[in-house]
């Protein structure tokens, strides 16, 4: 009896995770970019996380309870190559605030907050396929942050940032040169890293 309830458990267990998995899971944001007037100067971005059920989080986020932003710091423009130019440094850093609405004419209020996931880029691709539209193509690891524990090790590297552009003037407030509306992913849906392994399972039944 004991080996058959360990079996149908582990069956249960085994099922659920792809599920879980199978799920898509992006960080859905929305926001205004300052845009560096040479190279080596530096590109910034500063935006708001939105619900983009049917879509779930990565990990999983409060919106009733919370605001949460996504920054962008310290990427710098390498090289122009015809329309696209090449960025290196930079940090992407996620804040949890729930305190102090976002206020694009008060960037402070955008990260007052707690950083809950923090990471740097490998790279990122800003092409303009017309004067006011584009997209960018980056990659990202995540290094710290409150919920960096929230992912296993082994799914924290390699996250695809990816945006469009435009720089409409109805679409880009005073102070800014581009709206970009993106979403941040993992290279497949991940599990979290406290879900049950068979090994779990097991240690249920000793």
């Amino acid at each position: 009896m004991k080996n058959l309830l360990m079996i149908l458990l582990a069956v249960a267990v085994a099922g659920a995770i792809p599920l879980a998995a199978g799920a898509q899971q992006l960080f859905d944001f929305n926001g205004q970019t300052i845009l560096p007037d040479s190279t080596s100067n530096t590109l910034s971005m500063y935006s708001e996380i939105f619900d983009a059920t049917p879509a779930t989080t990565p990990i999983p986020l409060d919106f009733n309870a919370h605001m949460y932003t996504v920054v962008v710091s310290g990427l710098i423009l390498g090289d122009v190559d015809n329309l696209t130019e090449y960025y290196f440094g930079g940090v992407l850093s996620i804040y949890q605030d729930d305190v102090t609405a976002a206020d694009f004419s008060n960037l402070s209020t955008f990260t007052d907050g707690t950083v809950i996931l923090s990471g740097t880029f490998n790279f990122l691709r800003r092409t303009m396929f017309t004067p006011t539209l584009g997209t960018v193509v980056g990659q990202v690891a995540w290094t710290d942050g409150s919920r960096l524990d929230d992912i296993a090790p082994w799914d924290q590297d390699d996250w695809g940032f990816f945006s469009g552009i435009n720089s409409r003037f109805d679409q880009v407030l005073p102070g800014f040169d581009e709206r970009w509306d993106g979403k941040i992913e993992p290279r497949e849906p991940i599990v979290a890293d406290e879900d049950m392994s068979w090994g779990s399972v097991k240690a249920l039944f000793h």
